[in-house]
């Protein structure tokens, strides 16, 4: 059984994991994000960064006042790994999720402004993901060549 502890350790490693090791996604994600909007979904070059943009400055705000209410409302306490520890990170796997948490906290801020502009949100959920987990494929290779 999943425990609510075990959730804050998820979501604050992974963010940590986020801003330092993985700091690759946010700027590959951004260009494919912007590629895939203009090439496959036709949108016009500006429409593409702003939506890219929103999207990404809106999950990157919401992850981190996720963080802070743990850390600062649930008085969380990060541990670092102990060194042996740290061989046991799936670099492959922190990647996807991180991808895969970004793409939802995106596909939230798409549902939002549907309410208020015309948008196939089912498009560009998978715009999302598509473009979230190529990032964090990519971003993978980034730290497997380093």
């Amino acid at each position: 059984m999943v425990t609510f502890q075990a959730i804050e350790y998820f979501f604050v490693s992974t963010w940590l994991w986020g801003m330092t090791w993985g700091i690759y996604h946010i700027p590959v994600n951004v260009f494919i994000m912007i590629a895939l909007l203009k090439f496959v979904g036709g949108f016009k070059l500006i429409p593409s960064i702003l939506i890219t943009f929103f999207s990404k400055v809106f999950s990157l705000l919401l992850y981190f006042l996720i963080v802070v209410f743990f850390v600062f409302i649930f008085k969380f306490q990060f541990v670092i790994p102990k060194n042996s520890d740290l061989q046991l990170i799936n670099v492959l796997r922190e990647c996807i999720f991180l991808g895969i948490i970004y793409s939802v906290f995106q596909s939230i801020f798409f549902l939002i402004v549907n309410k208020f502009y015309k948008l196939d949100v089912r498009f560009m959920l998978v715009v999302s993901f598509a473009s979230n987990v190529i990032s964090a494929l990519l971003g993978y290779k980034f730290l497997d060549m380093s």
